[in-house]
């Protein structure tokens, strides 16, 4: 069974239940929507690397859109490693984390998150995902 996953905070104690969720103004002022997700695993000696070349491929977050064609677009996401990150950050491309993540918090690998709003329509947008794919979880010792 899997341990990793994506926490909305640092020291991995609150699983991600969900969707990003977006919040629009009623008056079209929303500015981009940042949110910080970790990705790590509170399960001592263990390890993800990526499934097809472990070791070597590089581990990489992306954005999934479950509702095609209905609020945001994945190209209206951009995803960094860190906040300041995002500026130069291209909408709709994934963002690598390395060819290895350990367990335990102090390895869990931060993944800033900024939608900017295109549709303009007030409501909350909640179709959005960031997935991890093609990886595989080992023991580390």
């Amino acid at each position: 069974m899997p341990t990793f996953a994506l926490y909305t905070d640092a020291a991995l104690t609150q699983p991600l239940a969900g969707n990003l969720v977006a919040t629009q103004n009623a008056d079209g002022s929303t500015p981009p929507v940042v949110f910080t997700l970790y990705l790590g695993s509170t399960t001592a000696n263990r390890k993800i690397q990526a499934n097809a070349n472990p070791g070597v491929d590089p581990i990489q977050a992306t954005v999934v859109d479950a509702d095609t064609g209905a609020g945001h677009t994945v190209a209206e996401v951009k995803l960094a490693a860190t906040q300041a990150g995002l500026a130069s950050a291209v909408g709709g491309a994934g963002l690598d984390l390395g060819t290895e993540i350990l367990s335990g918090a102090a390895n869990a690998k931060p993944i800033w998150i900024e939608v900017n709003d295109a549709t303009h329509a007030v409501g909350t947008a909640t179709e959005l995902a960031v997935v991890i794919a093609n990886v595989r979880e080992t023991a580390t010792a």
